[in-house]
């Protein structure tokens, strides 16, 4: 290679170079850069071999990034627009795989600016891509299999739990070139973290029987206890009738596997499922000294690692689960909030890195517009002879042109707006979410109206979860917020402050009248007895902490009042109204 004069021998010494720039405490590769890299040497590659120029010019564009800005995420105001002019390039050369690896490349550098973008891209390439395979080459590099797996976690982020399970299926159903099951165990446990989310436990349980079938093809110990933790997980999340036994077969398999050839490696999952089954045993002692374990072993991960944020955001969803199996959900409830909070940190982080350049499409498409309709006319200058049919066709070019950005922009006001309400909008319930109903309260307290905010809670929910499932408790919360939904007034607000915890403004009510509307509510509440999840009979009532507002405009004083009176209408009883005299 090194005394190679064609144009793809000229093009991998500069590959070569630039991938060991940096390399200042390893052995670099024994080559030395002899000629400049040239526009012609690039033409020739792409002339004879579209896929590979593609594949090599994406890879020296990232590479160069990499090295010039020494890692930092700023290299992406270099990297993508370079990558989408080798993107235009690609195109013209006729191949869609060629296109297709530029790509992917682009969107692999959109997840750190914009990863909404990054999914389109991802999406654009995926059919073309080139299939997953052991035999590495720079072609495959970014392959179908990877694709699938970075939509997969894209959608987890965005909370789209149905796509991030769709793509995990698509792995698994693949056929891979090679004896790799690594992929396969991974996109199982993914498959079944999505239908977790979405409390389809029953799925979780047939796919998670698909998995441990799976293992009959495994030889590694890390990738069974993969599947194992994830099957305790689905068994005590979903804690149906006899789960603590099933929770002990699965731990015994556990801890039947031999893990001291790659202790470092599967230490983490260990002490998780420890810590998962001290909670089905109501251990508390060992509950806390597994989590400790758990939360050390990945915090010491985070230093070396280039996903930081990705770690901190894993840890804070799997501290809440834990707390949450064990029983408090006050804690589980803490770190969901930490998780939320990193969550947009996160993504507002990404967004400050994007340029304006990478989302304004439409400018783009119409200054592509633009371009065409130039050449347009000098072909007519150039071509007298143009016949009418001709004429006709660039018009209709032209036009179909402005239609597709019309609907382009139509459609991309009609997502917003979609997306919009949704986030307003608990998704068991259909009342406000917290965000929703504080942004609506700090406008409504600036009126200075006669108002009341009462502070709910469900009478003994975790006994209800525990005793009739999950499934029943979610039937619990949708039938409360129904009946409260048709006694109050258009006027009022009602959100869902946090688990089963209720929040309802009264606009235009004194202390009595809103007091009369819940203790209307606890009697409409406890008539209920028939439930469709269930057989057994049984009725439900609610606590609450009502407060005259009278004119305070500070949310945290008011909020923080009506808890103190919820706590105190808990210790008076249940089932009833506590409010300060008026």
């Amino acid at each position: 290679m090194q005394n190679d004069t064609q144009s793809e021998g000229v093009i991998f010494r500069h590959l070569l170079a630039t991938y060991t720039a940096n390399d200042a405490d390893s052995p670099r590769i024994p080559l030395f850069v002899k000629e400049p890299l040239l526009d012609k040497h690039w033409q020739e590659l792409k002339t004879i071999k579209p896929e590979l120029f593609a594949a090599a010019k994406a890879y020296y564009i990232y590479a160069r990034a990499v090295n010039d800005f020494k890692g930092s995420d700023h290299r992406v105001n270099f990297s993508v627009p370079e990558l989408r002019r080798l993107q235009r390039e690609a195109l013209e050369t006729g191949s869609r795989r060629a296109t297709a690896i530029a790509s992917i490349w682009l969107a692999m550098e959109l997840t750190l600016a914009n990863p909404i973008q990054a999914i389109n891209e991802i999406e654009y390439a995926l059919p073309h891509l080139p299939r997953y395979s052991s035999d590495k080459s720079l072609e495959n590099a970014l392959s179908n299999v990877i694709a699938h797996d970075w939509l997969r976690g894209a959608y987890l982020e965005l909370f789209v739990p149905s796509r991030a399970f769709f793509h995990s299926k698509e792995i698994i159903e693949s056929k891979t070139q090679d004896n790799n099951t690594m992929v396969k165990t991974w996109a199982y446990f993914s498959a079944i973290d999505s239908l977790l989310i979405q409390n389809k436990f029953e799925e979780a349980l047939a796919m998670s029987n698909d998995a441990i079938e799976h293992l009959s093809t495994v030889t590694s110990v890390h990738e069974k206890l993969l599947t194992y933790v994830q099957r305790l997980r689905v068994v005590v999340f979903q804690k149906s009738e006899g789960y603590e036994l099933l929770a002990q077969e699965v731990m015994t398999q556990i801890r039947q596997l031999d893990t001291t050839e790659v202790k470092q490696r599967t230490e983490e999952l260990s002490a998780y499922a420890d810590a998962l089954y001290a909670a089905v045993l109501n251990d508390d002692a060992k509950f806390q000294d597994s989590l400790q374990r758990y939360r050390n072993i990945v915090l010491a991960t985070i230093p070396n690692s280039g996903f930081k944020e990705k770690i901190k955001l894993r840890l804070e969803r799997e501290l809440s689960r834990l707390y949450d199996a064990s029983g408090d959900y006050e804690k589980a409830y803490e770190h969901s909030k930490t998780y939320n909070r990193l969550l947009v940190e996160k993504n507002t982080e990404q967004f400050k890195l994007s340029n304006s350049s990478f989302t304004d499409g439409i400018a783009k498409d119409i200054e592509l517009a633009r371009y065409r309709q130039k050449e347009l006319t000098v072909l007519r200058s150039e071509k007298d002879g143009l016949s009418t049919d001709k004429e006709a066709m660039k018009t209709t070019i032209f036009a179909l042109i402005i239609t597709i950005l019309i609907i382009l922009a139509l459609w991309l006001w009609i997502s917003k707006r979609q997306s919009d309400l949704l986030a307003e909008r608990d998704s068991l319930t259909g009342a406000l979410t917290r965000r929703a109903m504080l942004n609506s309260l700090k406008k409504a307290l600036k009126g200075n109206k006669a108002s009341c905010i009462a502070l709910l809670d469900v009478d003994n929910f975790k006994k209800i979860n525990d005793k009739y499932g999950h499934v029943v408790g979610d039937e619990v919360l949708t039938t409360f917020t129904q009946i409260i939904k048709n006694r109050i007034r258009k006027s009022d607000k009602l959100c869902r402050y946090g688990g089963e915890e209720f929040l309802i403004y009264f606009s235009d009510s004194d202390q009595r009248s809103a007091k009369r509307i819940l203790d209307e509510l606890n009697f409409a509440l406890s008539r209920q007895k028939h439930w469709s999840n269930t057989k057994e009979m049984f009725s439900v009532s609610f606590s609450s902490g009502l407060l005259d507002v009278n004119g305070e405009t500070n949310l945290d004083t008011i909020i923080k009042m009506c808890d103190e009176l919820l706590y105190r209408a808990k210790r008076e009883g249940r089932a009833r109204v506590a409010s300060l005299p008026i």
